[in-house]
């Protein structure tokens, strides 16, 4: 890369060279200067002025990318503006490549692999709301230790919030790995990426994409309309794989991350152990280099080999009637033993018993639900008289026989019990003697997703003890049936598995312990059927007294990070319980959010609070100087953080306001006077501190200095803080309300804690904003 002079800047970061350009964005290489560290940096396109929709999608980008928090995705540093007013993100330098620079047609276990990390990565994205929409090559790097990382979620769609980034019914993507309904611009969800997914695992195998075509309009129409192409024969494991994955309805599609990783498991394991009629690896080369040769050529190389066939058959025809001789005096030899001769044991080789002879045996010792004597009286009579030398042997009902039953039995609802008389039962003897009968494995397949269905509604319905029966029986089933490791019992997980998420969605606020109390019964079957989401959910179970205890930070739906003051930290400063606060000023972002939503109007808006301040114009939206949307919002009164705090509260269902004095002191105090050279950004008066410039004319991005204890941004600087309740106590009506700290209008001659304001609620200024405190609630104490 030939050395880059750019016509921008970004404060604390040394550009050293362009690693890569796009249509919407530039990669450049940059040292960190304050960790002397690599990392890319990626700046929105300048070459040309961007659109509000360009700049809506790089937004997008990074506040997706800084949610996502997985080993197999490419996390984010920090977000701002260029010198030049370009948006831009850093993040980790990768200089191993992508994978579009690496051929795996050699390597199906390395395939494996990334392919594991991808479907990882991919739930983990779903299960935030979040569908990639763009999985290719080369939106795969590398790290330093060759670990797989799915990067650029630019067009990345969120379920939470989904923008219009095309026009209605265009398509956005790469056509090469567009499933049928993003090719035809429809509503996408997280299957559409495991299409793409499939496509790459596809090129990765065979070194070509499965659909080809002229152009990009060719190759969508071709995802559209053209079957799922046949890998090699060296690569025909991987066939059922590819052929769920590229299904072209999303239905027909695995369903789910789980789903897909249980797929590629078994796929895993059945490379590790091959097939018994597996040829060797040196004849399936031969095989494909024959398949290759001239069809003329390959068809007089078969006719030789007919011909010398038929003359080995030939030479071997004067043998024939000897043997035929020697077999059929074997059965005069055994006719010639009397009765009274025991009769020698059988060689190891001989033919089993008859079925029914087996099935009787296998009934009279078998551990399955149905018993010798269940099956001996499902059976009909016998017709033959019992000898009063010869011993009463049951005979085992015939299938036909067993599978009417299970299905009356089915019909009634007797799934799985009560015992003995079940459909279970009765499909499991069948299996027991016949393991591959066809109509017995479907009858077990319908059970497992019946009582997928009988498990979900329970646990819908909060009744998890009926639930928790249910999951064992399910488990036993797939196991006995031998099905553990089939899509039958996946799906009867994967059921499972939703209906836990979608209680455990339920709980808007993260403390509230109470909406998951109903899963409590089910942790012990949960973790037979699926040990993560078990420990996920006692996590959540677990989580707020540990975070009430020693702190720790989260997020409602739609709010602001938030941190959480300990009890402990809370009770030495007298303050009744433990609260959250959040991490940093409310951002003009999501204040602008607040005013969509709500159609609040602007407030009157000062320059400052000395009496020939400028007041015309002024606004949240137009303060006097240029704001990014991470920038504090300013120029909003306390009336209008209130409606904000007030609004929030609706929308997340806990309880926002703004902080008293006490809890504002208890967290300003770590940050001491606030006047420390680059500590917080303020003005500069006098003395060694007048050389000493923050880089910030105004306000600062929020979370730009370094956080104190507990990890709170700006407590000091940036913008003085609005303050929960009256001025003055006592008075009727409250006319006048306070706020504290420093601002970046204010000089190192005042102190953090001592500077203190008041101002009528309706006013704004263009120093001031405000941040939230999130009261918790009190949780019951443990037994």
């Amino acid at each position: 890369m030939t050395q880059l002079n750019p016509s921008f800047e970004i404060p604390g970061y040394r550009i050293v060279r362009r690693l890569g350009f796009g249509g919407m964005a530039s990669v450049h290489l940059a040292i960190q200067e304050s960790l002397s560290r690599p990392v890319a940096i990626k700046i929105l396109a300048s070459e040309r002025t961007p659109s509000d929709e360009i700049v809506r999608r790089f937004e997008h980008e990074a506040r997706t990318i800084a949610r996502l928090d997985h080993p197999h995705i490419v996390s984010i540093f920090d977000v701002g503006r260029t010198s030049s007013g370009q948006i831009y993100y850093t993040m980790p330098y990768l200089p191993n490549g992508d994978l579009s620079s690496r051929s795996l047609r050699d390597d199906p276990q390395r395939v494996l692999e990334i392919m594991q990390a991808l479907a990882d990565a991919l739930g983990y994205a779903h299960d935030q709301g979040i569908v990639h929409r763009d999985v290719k090559p080369e939106n795969v790097l590398f790290d330093k230790l060759d670990r797989p990382l799915l990067a650029d979620f630019g067009i990345a769609l969120s379920a939470s919030h989904q923008p219009r980034v095309t026009r209605e019914g265009a398509t956005i993507g790469s056509s090469g790995y567009m499933s049928p309904e993003q090719a035809r611009g429809q509503p996408l969800d997280g299957r559409s990426d495991f299409y793409s997914l499939g496509v790459v695992c596809y090129e990765l195998l065979t070194g070509e994409m499965p659909f080809q075509g002229a152009d990009s309009l060719a190759v969508a129409l071709a995802h559209i309309e053209q079957p799922v192409p046949r890998l090699p024969v060296t690569r025909r494991a991987w066939q059922p794989l590819i052929d769920k994955a590229l299904a072209k309805q999303p239905d027909a599609r695995f369903q789910s991350a789980e789903e897909l990783l249980a797929a590629i498991n078994v796929l895993g394991k059945r490379l590790q152990t091959p097939p018994r009629m597996a040829l060797s690896r040196w004849w399936l080369p031969q095989i494909e280099r024959f398949i290759a040769i001239p069809r003329r050529t390959r068809a007089l190389g078969l006719c030789l080999l007919i011909v010398l066939a038929f003359a080995g058959l030939v030479a071997l025809l004067p043998q024939v009637p000897q043997r035929a001789a020697m077999s059929t005096n074997a059965p005069t030899a055994q006719a010639s033993a009397t009765d009274n001769t025991p009769t020698p044991p059988a060689p190891a080789d001989a033919a089993p018993a008859p079925p029914s002879a087996i099935s009787a045996a296998a009934a009279a010792t078998s551990t399955t639900p149905a018993s010798a004597g269940e099956i001996a009286q499902a059976a009909a009579p016998s017709s033959a008289p019992a000898t009063s030398d010869e011993p009463v042997v049951a005979k085992p009902a015939p299938p036909d026989a067993l599978l009417k039953q299970a299905a009356d039995l089915l019909a009634r609802g007797k799934l799985v019990t009560p015992e003995g008389d079940n459909a279970a039962a009765r499909y499991l003897s069948i299996l027991h003697d016949d393991p591959r009968q066809r109509d017995a494995l479907r009858g077990v397949e319908r059970l497992l997703a019946l009582l997928a269905k009988q498990t979900s509604a329970a646990i819908a319905a909060g009744n998890a003890d009926v639930a928790a029966a249910l999951i064992p029986q399910g488990i036993e089933l797939a196991e006995r049936a031998k099905l553990a490791d089939g899509r039958a019992y996946a799906a009867f997980r994967t059921s499972i598995r939703n209906a836990v998420e979608e209680r455990r969605a339920r709980r808007r606020d993260p403390f509230d312990v109470a909406a998951l109390q109903p899963l409590l019964p089910l942790l012990p079957a949960l973790t037979r059927l699926d040990a993560k989401q078990a420990r996920a959910v006692q996590a959540d179970l677990d989580r707020p007294a540990s975070l009430l205890g020693a702190g720790g930070t989260f997020r409602d739906t739609d709010g602001p990070a938030l941190v959480i003051v300990p009890s402990l930290l809370a009770s030495s400063a007298q303050i009744e319980r433990p609260f959250a606060i959040s991490s940093g000023d409310i951002t003009r972002g999501a204040y602008e959010r607040f005013v969509d939503a709500s159609g609040r109007g602007a407030s009157p808006c000062r320059e400052s609070q000395r009496l020939f301040a400028r007041t015309d114009g002024l606004s949240w939206r137009n303060p006097g100087f240029a704001q990014a949307d991470d920038h504090p919002v300013v120029c909003v009164s306390w009336d209008d953080a209130d409606a904000y705090a007030r609004w929030l509260s609706q929308r997340t269902g806990a309880r926002y306001r703004l902080p008293d004095a006490r809890e504002w002191l208890l967290l300003a105090r770590p940050a001491g006077t606030g006047t420390a050279c680059g500590s917080s950004n303020i003005a500069r008066s006098s003395g060694a501190g007048a050389r000493c410039d923050d880089g910030y004319a105004q306000t600062a991005p929020v979370g730009r200095f370094e956080p104190t204890t507990p990890g709170l941004y700006d407590i000091a600087g940036n913008v003085s803080q609005w303050i929960g309740g009256c001025a003055r106590s006592g008075a009727a009506a409250c006319t006048a309300r306070s706020f504290r700290g420093l601002s970046w209008r204010d000089d190192d001659h005042e102190s953090n804690l001592e500077r203190v304001g008041t101002s009528a609620g309706n006013i704004g200024y263009a120093s001031i904003g405000f941040r939230l405190v999130r009261e918790l609630p009190v949780l019951p104490k443990s037994r």
